[in-house]
């Protein structure tokens, strides 16, 4: 048996700590509900997190969660909450059926901590690398406008178009990818052992080596030398913490997301992302009864974009100063003029949930097509990238040659 320490509320609504012996985290749950306590937070021992952190490392590289996981996770909940199941009966049935030994451990944690009387987006929340920004604000919208089963609906599909797009890119890009790799290798391989070989030719000769052909020459000699690789390392292992750290501080953040949807054609495809995204489930929650503000409030999370939240957020105090909200939204640059024109319609004729559905649906439709586009351009610019690199090698090693013969 192992030490677990408690803190309860009794029937007082008093703060109580303490510790009790019990087999399993379970079995103090039990103990403490026949009690008659309302529990707050129990700890798991010293001794039993660390073994829980070992087992997590030892298994977490190949029990990664997938987005497949993910997927099944969120399409079963959703199905097993609207045929009337509790949460924590969804969670157990969840927890039986998942594979995944890394994932079968979080449910069962998210599990405890609702049973403690933390809400299900409380309990994600301990989990930012399975759980993201996006997919708790969607949670956290479906427990305010009680739809928790349709939101969870949303989310699996949302999952799976996200799956279709990243593998419909992996597929189309296979191709041109093995060409890259392959491309690369042969090149170094031509710039470290037979470069050098021209190069002697060329000093024989007393030939003048054009820029172009210096540089290749001069990353040939520093791929010879091992502090290269070392530095090399430091810096891109190094640049990516310092870049995360920068992305996750709020400064950062913001930064990030501005640009992101600054970024010519490619940003104006995230921006309609992000506020499809908003206007589906801004209407979500105006249709089960959510007042405006907290429908903001919410919906501004599901954006995942800090600078629409900022809109937002700058929208929601017009709002409580008396103005319509397509009033400050016509202001900002961040929103269409045809979601303006909408929303002001939507507005006028008390159909705000409904219009903000049907935004949604176009912008869905544009990404949609714009993801097509981009997907079916991106395997011929990947060669033609593959085609620039082996040419600029090439003419940097035969130039020299042409103005030896003009020479003569």
């Amino acid at each position: 048996m192992s030490a677990y320490n408690y803190t309860v509320r009794d029937s007082k609504g008093e703060t109580v700590e303490g510790t009790i012996d019990a087999d399993t985290q379970d079995s103090v749950i039990s103990k403490l509900k026949n009690m008659g306590y309302f529990i707050v937070s129990i700890d798991r021992p010293k001794e039993e997190k660390s073994k829980f952190q070992n087992k997590t490392l030892s298994f977490s590289f190949f029990n990664r969660i997938k987005i497949r996981d993910m997927v099944v996770f969120t399409r079963q909940f959703a199905t097993l909450i609207s045929s009337g199941m509790s949460l924590l009966e969804s969670l157990i049935v969840l927890e039986k059926q998942t594979t995944n030994k890394k994932f079968k451990t979080i449910i069962s944690e998210i599990r405890i901590y609702v049973e403690s009387g933390h809400s299900i987006s409380e309990s994600m929340e301990r989990y930012p690398n399975v759980f993201n920004r996006l997919y708790i604000s969607l949670v956290r919208a479906g427990e305010a406008g009680g739809v928790l089963d349709k939101i969870m609906i949303d989310l699996a599909d949302f999952l799976e178009k996200e799956e279709e797009i990243k593998l419909k890119i992996r597929n189309k890009t296979a191709y041109p990818k093995f060409v890259l790799a392959f491309a690369v290798v042969i090149s170094m391989v031509i710039i470290i052992f037979l470069v050098p070989s021209f190069q002697g030719i060329y000093d024989e000769l007393g030939a003048k080596l054009p820029m172009i052909t210096q540089a290749i020459i001069s990353v040939g000699n520093l791929f010879k030398k091992f502090y290269f690789y070392i530095i090399l390392f430091v810096v891109v292992f190094g640049g990516r913490y310092l870049f995360r750290k920068f992305v996750r501080s709020p400064g950062g953040r913001y930064a990030m997301d501005n640009i992101k949807i600054h970024i010519p054609k490619f940003g104006d495809l995230l921006k309609k992302m992000s506020l499809s995204r908003f206007s589906r489930h801004f209407g979500i929650l105006l249709a089960t009864g959510v007042p405006i503000l907290n429908s903001l409030e919410i919906a501004k999370g599901v954006a995942d974009n800090i600078v629409i939240s900022n809109a937002l957020d700058k929208i929601k105090e017009g709002i409580r100063e008396g103005e319509n909200i397509s009033d400050p939204m016509s202001e900002m640059e961040i929103f269409p003029p045809m979601m303006i024109q909408m929303i002001a319609v939507g507005e006028r004729t008390g159909t705000l949930d409904d219009i903000s559905t049907k935004i949604a649906d176009f912008y869905d439709k544009e990404v949609s097509n714009a993801i097509d586009i981009l997907v079916t351009i991106l395997e011929p610019i990947m060669l033609l990238v593959v085609a620039l690199f082996i040419g600029i090698i090439v003419i940097s090693m035969y130039l020299p040659m042409f103005n030896i013969y003009q020479n003569m």
